[in-house]
């Protein structure tokens, strides 16, 4: 048995719990500090999200909790890494567009990540886009899924 079919499932654990704890911890700051987060976006130069940050200011901690409780259960996992990815796409897209598009750069997000540079977020965002990669492939190699097949049964509970 090779080594990365030994530990496949370890490896897809560990990569989505990580996820469930960077979404729950960025979701947490978001809504304790709600007005920091909507005067964030409401003052952003890109996409006119300032016209919608009040319902952006929402949604976004609503989904990442929602990604991070798909991610908790083995049968919803595989949409769990596949929202994971779709959000750090996301993410990485608005922080590319600050970086390569926008005129001024507006104060960063919340928590620790408020430590990083635009340019170091880019990197950590463009880090868990792989990770969430990674996770999915090895879900799917693990499960046996086929790249037509949607849902699936495994053989653990969870």
């Amino acid at each position: 048995m090779k080594w990365e079919q030994k530990h496949r499932n370890i490896i897809t654990e560990i990569i989505s719990m990580l996820f469930v704890v960077l979404f729950v911890y960025a979701a947490m700051g978001k809504l304790l500090d709600g007005n920091k987060f909507y005067n964030n976006l409401n003052n952003s130069p890109l996409f006119g999200v300032g016209h919608i940050a009040g319902i952006v200011s929402w949604a976004i901690p609503v989904i990442e909790i929602g990604v991070a409780l798909l991610l908790t259960f083995q049968k919803t996992r595989l949409k769990g890494l596949y929202g994971a990815l779709i959000l750090m796409a996301t993410f990485t897209i608005y922080v590319a567009g600050i970086l390569f598009i926008s005129p001024y750069t507006p104060c960063s997000c919340g928590g620790i990540i408020t430590l990083l540079s635009w340019e170091q977020h880019f990197i950590f965002n463009i880090i868990w886009i792989g990770l969430a990669i990674t996770g999915i492939v090895l879900y799917r190699k693990e499960c046996g899924a086929t790249p037509h097949s949607t849902y699936h049964y495994t053989k653990y509970p969870f």
